[in-house]
């Protein structure tokens, strides 16, 4: 019988249904974990899991037992399967025994991973009825490792475990250069690239797990690491050496090389080989080609020629669909040997476009953001409202699949664990839909930090809700451009709002307070209450670095501005201000190793300690009493401005 009295316990992602029932299934040393005879060894494995997080965290030792067991036998936890195949599952508590059936062995490992959310602290299951499948056949996360970070091996292994938490079941890490080409050795050699080795021990790691590691590389766009090698110049479309030159033979001798040494790494069929944002393409060395087929048709000739290369390794190509977009009278002709990856990051989108897709009946999923690059921390409210309106747009189209996208524009400067909350919030959107924030926050502490208060939640909302600095970055947070931006330009702080600077500061020094003092709620993963508590800390800094800017761009404009009490007070700010970012570029480099490679830390060291060069000219200057010229017309944040200043600012001087 049900018992209206209980309510279900916060779980994650949501079951489709749940029936709290009278009773309690009472867990104690013994009781038997049973499988049945259809068992395979992924679904012993499964049982194994079960059993280990019992033991790791209630001290409870229960056997795993390989043969039938009958019915009326003493309570036991019973592992059945019903059918090959699938990804649903149930689960009927009662008071004497628990049943996890399910369709297929993913599913059953998902039974059990909702029974490990469903004990309590002492070591009972509530009686209940769980009827459970997801609403997307794929649901999985993208994770930039080559503008920024390359994750350790045993950040990439704990990425799997984090997937399996959250019934993911595809993990794809995006890879422009950074794998170590045995046959094109300097392509990455600088950037601590992934070996073959780590990537076969990963796949098999993942696939044991019921997650598809997806093996991805670019192959049109975004291939600058590349071009810029002497020994591949020649390769690329313009003097810009962003696209790959689809004129040129060489481009598809060095793709297929690269494919031929990168595919074999993996047992996924499916292969995404990007061509996004290929800007140039067509404008230079295969104009002709351009002139000929149309932009639309050169992109199509591009994908029909490396499909063929994926052919001959039995994978089907992914692309994202933004070009495409652009010519959609071409979109029917890319056939369903194809899936396209239609992406948008901000949270006002258009996002019923999608269903040209299924118009034409072509293959697709649907790809938010975590709105975590070009940031400190994630803009939480506008990934959540992203990755929601695409879940919801991919359900009414028929999208086969929700991929979550983290990339690292300009670095990666958000630590890894700043996305935990975006990644579950895409694992519920693309399991069963919306869920209240309070429930699901509780579901979320708990099942990632093993905090019962949901405290560590609410200090991932408070600190992604702080961006206001009175200006906007499209696709950005305004409080990483001011941490960064060196005062002799002042380019970022010049278009901040002192009245939107103290607001926000105000607002974040409480989080920050009370953060610093919560590492207890953070004990499933330690690393992250550093993460967390380094972009509060550097935002706060931003945010007071803006307002001494303004001040000092104020003097250099008008000397006479500041009297020497002041002067010497703002040079003193100054000074300050470029101690904590020493200080801060360690915590970083720390943090940074803690889950990755050196990698690109170099270029991401360069633009701190530019910034904190120029507050030491700064307070120089003041304490002479010597204003510099002040600095050039502000030219507003255009995406083209913007991007040059970053580009300025990371290039070696």
């Amino acid at each position: 019988m049900r018992n209206s009295a209980d309510s279900p316990p916060p779980l994650l992602p949501r079951p489709r249904r749940f029936e709290m029932h009278t009773g309690r299934f009472r867990l104690r040393d013994g009781i038997p974990i049973v499988l049945d005879e259809a068992a395979t060894d992924a679904d012993f494995a499964s049982a194994c899991a079960l059993r280990d997080a019992l033991l790791r965290g209630h001290g409870l030792r229960l056997p795993v037992e390989t043969h039938a067991r009958r019915d009326g036998i003493g309570p036991c936890i019973e592992l059945r399967r019903e059918a090959d195949g699938g990804e649903a599952y149930r689960l009927r508590i009662e008071s004497e025994r628990v049943l996890a059936a399910a369709s297929g062995p993913a599913g059953l490992r998902y039974a059990i991973e909702t029974l490990i959310q469903l004990v309590d602290a002492r070591g009972a299951l509530p009686a209940c009825l769980i009827d459970d499948a997801p609403d997307f056949p794929k649901r999985g996360i993208m994770l930039d490792v080559s503008r920024g970070k390359v994750p350790t091996p045993e950040a990439l292994h704990a990425l799997v475990d984090l997937c399996v938490r959250l019934k993911l079941n595809v993990l794809m890490l995006y890879v422009e250069h950074t794998f170590r080409f045995r046959r094109h050795p300097k392509i990455g050699a600088d950037a601590s690239p992934l070996e073959a080795e780590v990537l076969r021990e990963l796949d098999a790691y993942a696939a044991a797990r019921h997650v598809e590691l997806v093996p991805n590389l670019q192959s049109l766009g975004h291939m600058d690491h590349i071009l810029a090698l002497p020994e591949y110049q020649h390769l690329a479309e313009t003097d810009a050496r962003w696209t790959l030159a689809c004129a040129e033979p060489g481009s598809y001798e060095l793709l297929r090389d690269l494919y031929d040494e990168f595919l074999p790494n993996f047992r996924s069929r499916l292969f995404c080989v990007d061509c996004d944002e290929p800007w140039d393409l067509g404008r230079g060395k295969s104009k002709a080609m351009a002139d000929a087929l149309g932009p639309g048709g050169l992109l199509l000739d591009h994908v029909r020629r490396v499909g063929e290369f994926a052919r001959e390794h039995r994978r089907q190509l992914m692309v994202w669909a933004d070009f495409v977009h652009k010519h959609p009278e071409r979109i029917a002709e890319f056939g369903r040997d194809v899936i396209f990856l239609d992406w948008w990051y901000e949270a006002e989108h258009d996002f019923d476009k999608v269903q040209r897709f299924a118009e034409h009946d072509l293959a697709f999923w649907v790809c938010p953001g975590t709105s975590s690059w070009n940031c400190l921390f994630p803009r939480l409210e506008n990934a959540v409202t992203n990755i929601s309106r695409w879940a919801d747009a991919g359900r009414r189209h028929g999208a086969d699949g929700l991929l979550v996208t983290d990339w690292g524009d300009f670095g990666h400067y958000n630590l890894l664990g700043n996305s935990w909350l975006p990644y579950a919030w895409a694992a519920q959107q693309a399991w069963s839909g919306e869920e209240t924030p309070a429930r699901f926050d509780r579901a979320f502490s708990r099942l990632v930090f093993g905090d019962a208060s949901g405290e560590s939640a609410r200090f991932y909302r408070e600190l992604g809700a702080v961006h206001d600095a009175g200006f906007a970055i499209f696709n950005g947070s305004a409080l990483q451009f001011l941490f960064f931006d060196d005062l002799d330009r002042a380019y970022f702080v010049r278009g901040a709002k002192p009245a939107a600077l103290r607001k926000s500061r105000a607002r974040l020094e409480r989080t920050r307070k009370r953060l610093a003092g919560a590492k207890a709620h953070f004990e499933g993963d330690p690393i992250a209450h550093g993460e967390l508590l380094y972009a509060a800390d550097a935002s706060s800094h931003a945010l007071r670095k803006a307002l001494v800017g303004l001040d000092y761009v104020g003097w250099r404009e008008r000397p006479a501005k500041l009297d020497a009490k002041a002067r010497r007070r703002l040079a003193s700010e100054c000074t300050q201000l470029a101690k904590e970012e020493r200080t801060l570029l360690e915590r970083l480099r720390a943090l940074w190793l803690a889950r990755s490679r050196p990698s690109n830390f170099e270029m991401t060291s360069r633009r701190l300690r530019r910034s904190t060069a120029s507050l030491a000219r700064a307070a120089r200057a003041l304490a002479s009493n010597r204003p510099p010229p002040p600095p050039p017309p502000h030219e507003g944040f255009s995406p083209g401005v913007v991007i040059r200043a970053l580009r300025d600012a990371i290039a070696p001087q």
